[in-house]
């Protein structure tokens, strides 16, 4: 449930800390995750389908009535370990992406939630570890990686168009097809961009039976500038960071 105080977080950190202008008239709890509001572009407790962008170090009251918006900072960690209950768990779930509810909830379903990080390791029946971490902190990776854009069409992607950016502009409902999982080297990812302001989605269908992020098909894109990440096991699609309006 939503935080109401501060708590502590057994987590695991590295030296990712930064401070973040906070919203207006909220309260930031430690221990909370920390999201960002995408019309004011200003750190709140995370709300669900907010960005996330790190776990909050310290407290943060910014609630007066008239507060300003960023005349408060809190410090996050944004790379970092937590050990956290996260419900219907288990040691088989390592791997899978957890997302946030709110800022004090963690559950595998992605159903409106922000994605934080993965589970790591299964600590005990009440928890496990999860290694969260901004979509931020993934832009390196993109650095130097050859970029397509693709035609306005439905179309099923080759295994040359891995390891780079996809601009798609569609006008209309579009469905990418991924290439088979097993001819894909596990690592092999793509980043997907919808550069157009249509009121369409564009969904990623893997091969077959194969799914992404457990699910049949991922339909999040759909509004301009929406971004996705996505990672081939060898056996099937997951998403490592979204950004997604």
């Amino acid at each position: 449930m939503a935080l109401t105080a501060d708590r502590d977080v057994d987590y695991f950190a590295s030296a990712d800390s930064i401070e973040l202008g906070v919203d207006a008239e909220v309260v930031i709890y430690k221990g909370a995750f920390v999201g960002r509001n995408r019309t004011t572009n200003y750190a709140r407790p995370l709300t669900a389908g907010d960005e996330f962008v790190g776990v909050a170090l310290g407290h943060c009251d910014h609630s007066a009535v008239g507060a300003v918006a960023g005349a408060k900072r809190v410090r996050v960690q944004q790379v970092v370990d937590i050990v956290h209950g996260v419900p219907f768990s288990g040691a088989s779930d390592v791997g899978r992406p957890v997302f946030a509810s709110d800022d004090g909830t963690l559950t595998l379903s992605p159903a409106g939630g922000s994605r934080v990080g993965r589970i790591v390791s299964w600590e005990s029946a009440a928890s496990v570890r999860v290694r969260c971490g901004p979509i931020g902190s993934l832009s390196g990776i993109l650095e130097g990686f050859a970029a397509t854009t693709l035609g306005d069409a439905s179309a099923t992607l080759a295994v040359e168009q891995m390891n780079r950016v996809l601009f798609i502009a569609n006008t209309a409902a579009r469905t990418l097809t991924l290439p088979a999982a097993a001819s894909c080297r596990a690592g092999a990812w793509f980043a997907l961009v919808k550069t157009s302001a249509a009121a369409f989605a564009v969904t990623l269908d893997p091969n077959g039976s194969e799914t992404i992020d457990g699910q049949a098909t991922f339909g999040g894109v759909d509004a301009a500038y929406d971004t996705v990440i996505v990672v081939c096991t060898g056996a099937e699609w997951v998403i490592l960071a979204r950004d997604i309006a």
